[in-house]
Formats: C-alpha cells, structure tokens, sequence
C-alpha cells in the first residue's frame, strides 16, 4: 500500500536543511509532567532563529491525534510560519508494531513529493527508527530532550 499524496505546500526554495522534528524526547524529557512539556522548544527555536531559511516539518507522533494547526500553536509566533507541515503517516506506522527504520522512510516520503533536493535534518532521541549510522539524524538524550550543548551543535552543523 502506497503512502496517500498530499496537496503541494510552499517549501522555501533554498540550500539549507529541512529539520524534521519530534516532539516527546526532543521538546521535552520522553518521560514529563503537563507543565514539562514543550519546555526545551525555546532553544530549538533560538537555533531556528539564527538559520531563517531552514523550514520545519513535524515528525513527531503527535501528528496521528493532532492536526498541524494546533501543532504549530506550540511554537512561537515568529516561528510559525516555517512550520510548514507534518510526514506523511505510513500505512505501516501510527499505532501498528514496529517497523525499523520507520521515521526515515517517512520523512525521505516527504522530501521526495515536497523537496527533493533539499538537505535534511531529523532532530529525534530514537535511534531505531532510522538506518544505521544514518548521517541525518541530529540524536538527543530522550531523559533530557534538547539541550543547551544539543543547541551549539546542532547551530554548527547547520552553520556547515
């Protein structure tokens, strides 16, 4: 079963990486109370803000129960507008047993119907959902989620 298309959206047409983002391990210790979530977004955003041409899609599985409207009202109001969509839900995810690799495979679904030539990033703490050693994937600590030290190096690596 193929992945269902989705309608064009505006993909800013430049050189810099396409960040896909999750949330739970990322925004946010995997493991938070209500008040802890979303509280590492503000460092992920002051990177953005340094990078304007770098757009965001979700990746997150905050997008099987939430559309991308109310996603996008986590982030900040300057932010917004680069959060430009969510990956496609493979028929073989959402709430199906595991399938390795599964996170790539959507997110490369993605840049191949929206931006395929664009350079990527996915920002995730799960390495299992992406190849070996894939030179993608920007790995945080899902105990912590994105940290300052995660903040200088992800900066860099989009500074490249």
């Amino acid at each position: 079963m193929e992945i269902p298309q989705r309608p064009s959206i505006n993909v800013t047409p430049s050189g810099a990486p396409v960040v896909f983002l999750d949330f739970d391990g990322v925004t946010h210790p995997e493991v938070c109370k209500r008040e802890e979530l979303f509280t590492c977004l503000p460092l992920i955003e002051n990177v953005l803000r340094q990078h304007p041409s770098v757009d965001v899609v979700i990746s997150s599985s905050w997008r099987f129960s939430h559309p991308l409207e109310q996603l996008r009202k986590r982030f900040s109001r300057d932010i917004v507008p680069r959060v430009i969509d969510c990956t496609p839900i493979s028929p073989r995810g959402g709430r199906a047993p595991a399938v390795a690799h599964l996170r790539e495979l959507e997110i490369r679904s993605w840049l191949q119907a929206n931006a395929p030539t664009r350079p990527w990033i996915a920002i995730d703490d799960v390495p299992w959902l992406f190849s070996a050693g894939c030179p993608n994937l920007f790995l945080t600590n899902h105990r912590t989620g994105f940290t300052l030290s995660n903040a200088l190096r992800l900066h860099e690596r989009l500074s490249r």
